[in-house]
C-alpha cells in the first residue's frame, strides 16, 4: 500500500492491479484509515486520468451487490443530481417519469451539512420506509414502475467507507472520487441510462461552470465506458430551487405540483420538466411532459408507491407554530444566496453536520418572497419551522436575500445540456 500512496503521490498513473488491491483493502477494512485517507489526499491533489477513475468506479461497482432488473419490461432510467438547496426534484420526476413508461430504480442519498438528501425527505412522510430488501424494492418496482430508497449496505460498500473518511478529510471535491462515488452506486441499478442534475453555483459543490464541466465530462465518459448512456444537464444553484427548504416543507412543495399546481414553483417545474425529457430521450419516448403531470395520475403513482412503502401522505406536516422573519429593506428582491440558505435551514435542524446527527423532519424554511417579486419594509420575507434558538436562523436568512431596485430578467435554471 506504502507504494501505491508514493505513486500517486509523486503524480503516477496507478496501475488496475493498484486500484483493484486498494479497494479490496477498503472492503475488508485490512487497510487502516491512514493509509486510506493519505491515498484519498494525493488522488485530491494529483488527481487521476479517465483510465483510472473507470477502474476505480468498476472496483467500487463491484465491491458489492448489483441488481438484475431484466425480469421487468421496460427502458430503466434514473436520475442523479450532485446535491443542492431545495431540490425536491427526485420526489416528482420519479412518478412522472414511470407514468410516461420509464422504470426508476431510485437509490438516494442523505443530506450532509447545507445541501439536503432525498431520503431524508421521504421519510419525512409518516411510516415510510427508506431501507427495503431487493425483493421488496423489485416488488415496489413491479406495481408502480418507480421506487425510492437510501442506499444498501450491500450496493458499494467500499464507497461508504471512502466517503465518510472523504468527509473527514476534506477531500470530498475530487472530480475522479466524486465520479467513482456517485457512478458506482447508481451504475448498481442495471440501468439502460442516466441523468446527472450537475448543480452549479453558491449552494452546489462546483461553484462556477468549468469546473462543473470537468466533472460532467469525466462522468460521461466513464459512465458510458462502463456500459450506460449518459446525459448531463447543467443547472442553477446559485439561489435556492422553489421555495420550500428543508424535509417535510420539500414534500409538501412536491404534493403540491404532483396535484397540479404548476404556477407557483416555476424553477421546480423547469429542472423537473427538463430532466424528465433528457430521461425520455434516453428511454426513446416522446410524451406530453406538462399534460402528464397535470393529469392527476402521476401523484396517484406517487401515493401508491408511498403506501406500498409504509408511508401516510395524510400525515404529513411541518410544525403548526411557524415564526416571521421580517425585511428590514424595501425594494424588489434581486437574489437569494442559496448557501446561506442552507446554512439557515442546517440551523432550524433540518441538516445534519456529520453524518451520525439526527434530522428534524418537520423544521424548514418557506420562502414568501423570491427574486423579481417586491416587498415593504416590515412584511414578512420567509416563514420558519423549528424548536431551535430563533435569532442565528432570522440573521442567515436576512443575509441571503439581496433587495435592491432592479427589475428582474426571467433567467432559465438550466445552464447547458450535453
Amino acid at each position: 500500500m506504502r507504494e501505491i500512496i508514493r505513486k500517486k503521490r509523486d503524480g503516477q498513473k496507478l496501475d488496475k492491479s493498484d486500484i483493484e488491491f486498494f479497494i479490496n483493502g477498503v472492503t475488508t477494512k485490512e487497510i487502516p484509515n491512514y493509509q486510506i485517507s493519505a491515498l484519498l489526499m494525493a488522488i485530491f491533489y494529483k488527481g487521476m486520468n479517465l483510465e483510472e477513475t473507470k477502474d476505480l468506479t468498476y472496483f467500487m461497482l463491484n465491491s458489492g451487490k448489483k441488481l438484475d432488473l431484466s425480469g421487468i419490461k421496460g427502458p430503466k432510467i434514473d436520475k442523479h443530481s450532485t446535491g443542492g438547496v431545495g431540490d425536491k426534484i427526485s420526489l416528482i420526476l420519479a412518478p412522472l417519469a414511470a407514468e410516461m413508461g420509464i422504470i426508476v430504480p431510485m437509490i438516494t442519498g442523505r443530506g450532509l451539512g447545507h445541501t439536503g438528501g432525498t431520503s431524508d425527505k421521504m421519510e419525512a412522510i409518516p411510516g415510510y420506509k427508506t431501507s427495503l430488501t431487493f425483493g421488496q424494492f423489485e416488488r415496489v418496482l413491479r406495481k408502480t414502475g418507480c421506487s425510492i430508497i437510501s442506499q444498501t449496505r450491500e450496493i458499494a460498500p467500499a464507497d461508504k467507507e471512502l466517503y465518510a473518511l472523504r468527509d473527514a478529510t476534506e477531500t470530498v471535491e475530487s472530480v475522479a472520487l466524486i465520479t467513482s462515488s456517485i457512478l458506482s452506486k447508481k451504475l448498481a441499478e442495471d440501468l439502460d441510462g442516466l441523468v446527472i442534475d450537475l448543480k452549479v453555483g453558491e449552494g452546489a459543490f462546483m461553484k462556477d461552470l468549468a469546473s462543473a464541466k470537468k466533472l460532467g465530462e469525466m462522468m460521461k465518459k466513464v459512465g458510458e465506458e462502463l456500459g450506460t448512456e449518459m446525459k448531463i444537464v447543467f443547472t442553477d444553484q446559485s439561489s435556492p430551487i422553489g421555495r420550500n427548504i428543508g424535509n417535510a416543507p420539500e414534500v409538501i412543495e412536491s404534493v403540491e405540483i404532483l396535484k397540479g399546481n404548476l404556477t407557483d414553483y416555476t424553477d421546480t417545474l423547469e429542472i423537473t420538466k427538463v430532466l424528465a425529457e433528457e430521461m425520455c430521450s434516453l428511454a426513446g419516448i416522446k410524451v406530453e411532459i406538462l399534460e402528464t403531470l397535470k393529469s392527476g395520475k402521476v401523484f396517484e403513482r406517487f401515493e401508491k408507491m408511498v403506501s406500498l412503502q409504509g408511508g401516510d401522505l395524510s400525515g404529513l406536516t411541518t410544525y403548526k407554530k411557524s415564526f416571521e422573519v421580517k425585511s428590514t429593506s424595501e425594494g424588489i428582491v434581486e437574489k437569494i444566496d442559496a448557501y446561506k440558505i442552507g446554512i439557515a435551514a442546517l440551523k432550524t435542524g433540518a441538516g445534519r453536520e456529520k453524518k451520525e446527527d439526527n434530522v428534524d423532519l418537520k423544521a424548514g424554511i418557506k420562502l414568501l418572497k423570491v427574486a423579481g417579486e417586491e416587498v415593504r419594509k416590515g412584511e414578512a420575507l420567509a416563514l420558519v419551522y423549528t424548536k431551535k434558538e430563533l435569532e442565528p436562523i432570522k440573521e442567515s436568512i436576512l443575509s441571503a436575500y439581496s433587495v435592491g431596485k432592479k427589475l428582474k430578467k426571467d433567467k432559465t435554471k438550466i445552464l447547458e445540456k450535453w
